[in-house]
């Protein structure tokens, strides 16, 4: 049996440090935050669900962070955040009782995604808003995608349809990946393959969180002019009506 990533993740803290400084996971949160931004208030009550080890909140303060992993929760804990096991599609959260709903690369995992988004929809508050990222396009699956245990990758139009169908508004769709984050990933995650027997030493860590910086400016540099048809990542701010 394959193990698990977020097992060898929690291996020894040098792992943990490189997959906080992943390119992938600089992007994201970086787009995240921009949006959060923008739609957000003062003190707003968050939800970070299926957060892990690498939050994407820009407030941690005011975030209650959801995960199915008790690692990843105890994780969390210990450093003095709000944090609980719960499932997306059966989250434990009230009705209305939240401001804003983060879910990041998360939804790709769950068979039944329509559920999960209903239960986003259930726990925010009315005009509350949600920031989805989900990676998209069959074509774009590779090794990276059954290492991580994805059951779909979406299509960026149906995503969409489902979403305004159970009472979303769209009201920002936003390419955040690109060909060239699609090749790095999966290079990048054939040789973590290869080496993740390895134990890792810090001054290796070092340069492979230095690495990391660099390719995030790739990428960065690589989503500049979005493009829907070529993006391998979509973002979602969808508003509840």
């Amino acid at each position: 049996m394959m193990e698990n990533q977020f097992d060898i993740f929690f291996r020894d803290k040098n792992y943990l440090m490189i997959k906080n400084s992943s390119f992938n996971y600089l992007n994201r949160k970086y787009h995240i935050w921009k949006e959060f931004k923008k739609y957000s208030k003062k003190d707003c009550k968050i939800l970070d669900i299926g957060s892990g080890i690498s939050p994407v909140s820009p407030d941690m303060k005011n975030t209650k962070f959801a995960d199915i992993s008790v690692d990843a929760v105890k994780f969390l804990k210990e450093r003095g955040f709000n944090s609980e096991m719960e499932d997306i599609t059966k989250l434990k959260e009230k009705n209305e009782s939240y401001d804003v709903v983060l879910c990041s690369e998360v939804l790709e995992h769950v068979p039944d995604w329509e559920k999960g988004l209903k239960e986003i929809k259930r726990v925010l508050k009315k005009d509350g808003i949600a920031i989805i990222t989900i990676p998209v396009y069959k074509k774009y699956w590779n090794i990276d995608d059954d290492f991580v245990k994805h059951v779909q990758r979406f299509e960026p139009d149906k995503f969409r349809e489902s979403a305004e169908k159970l009472g979303f508004k769209i009201i920002k769709e936003r390419p955040i990946g690109s060909r060239a984050e699609r090749n790095l990933t999966v290079l990048i995650v054939k040789a973590f393959k290869k080496n993740s027997n390895n134990k890792i030493g810090a001054l290796k860590a070092r340069i492979i969180i230095s690495m990391n910086w660099i390719l995030y400016l790739i990428v960065r540099l690589s989503v500049l002019a979005p493009n829907k048809k070529n993006t391998s990542i979509m973002l979602y701010a969808c508003r509840k009506i």
